[in-house]
């Protein structure tokens, strides 16, 4: 049984990435001119304790969808720019942004966020969403409350910021491809009644995902290890190798010493 905690339907990507952890923020913008007008914005993330790829998508009119990647180092700020958004003639319009985010939150993480436009007034909401994978394909007596969770603003002394329960993580990295597969098919999909594409081309769009994807993975495999890690692993390697012949009190020593040794080395 799925839940959701929002005031309204749940958002139109909802069913396509249903199984990803992802963020749904809520963006609404006040058209006080009530006049169908195009419009920039940009959104900021400023994310500490985050490491790994973000991928957003949005919709800035019925038949257009718009995504894209950024590579996220440790305690970066990532502002995506140039986005556009076609108001309609309504006094509120709302933009459903999807985050999805894949690689490793640390415990201690902390993320702002803030939606520049000198134009129009907007304020927004943002919820987390995490997949229950418990018992998909059978069926269980066991109820699964799933639901998305609005994320409360904390306030410091640099201002507003946000966290994740722990319960949510990133999605691991080699799942983007999913997701890009799962593109190619939407930019298939044709309407039933009338008998044309639903969205506009995005041929392109997706090549030059692809190859972001594949620059931004390959760079993540390749950090370097510093000497003095592999030295500790290689230690820690003999010792797993050596355990059998070895008695409790040889093994605790083993290990005091090499405490005791690459402390040192670190002072």
């Amino acid at each position: 049984m799925t839940l959701y905690s929002l005031s309204r339907e749940v958002p139109w990507f909802f069913q396509h990435i249903e199984n990803y952890y992802h963020l749904f923020l809520n963006i609404r913008l006040n058209n006080r001119d009530i006049v169908e007008k195009l419009i920039t914005y940009s959104v900021e993330l400023d994310i500490q304790g985050f490491e790994g790829i973000i991928f957003y998508m949005y919709k800035p009119h019925p038949r257009k969808l718009m995504f894209d990647i950024y590579k996220q180092s440790i305690d970066q700020s990532v502002e995506i720019k140039n986005l556009s958004y076609i108001l309609n003639n309504q006094p509120m319009n709302s933009i459903d942004f999807a985050i999805i985010p894949f690689g490793y939150f640390k415990d201690e993480h902390k993320f702002r966020l803030f939606i520049r436009n000198d134009k129009i007034e907007s304020s927004f909401d943002i919820f987390s969403w995490g997949p229950s994978n418990l018992y998909r394909n059978v069926k269980s007596v066991i109820k699964i409350d799933n639901r998305y969770s609005e994320l409360i603003p904390i306030d410091d002394f640099k201002g507003f910021f946000y966290q994740v329960d722990g319960s949510f993580k990133g999605n691991e990295t080699g799942r983007l491809f999913d997701l890009i597969n799962y593109l190619v098919e939407v930019d298939k999909s044709i309407d039933e009644v009338t008998n044309k594409s639903m969205f506009e081309p995005m041929d392109l769009e997706i090549k030059k995902m692809v190859s972001k994807t594949n620059e931004f993975l390959f760079e993540l495999c390749q950090k370097t290890v510093p000497l003095g890690v592999k030295n500790i692993l290689r230690e820690l390697e003999r010792l797993k190798f050596n355990i059998d012949n070895l008695s409790k009190e040889e093994i605790f020593n083993w290990l005091d010493d090499l405490i005791a040794f690459y402390s040192r080395r670190t002072n």
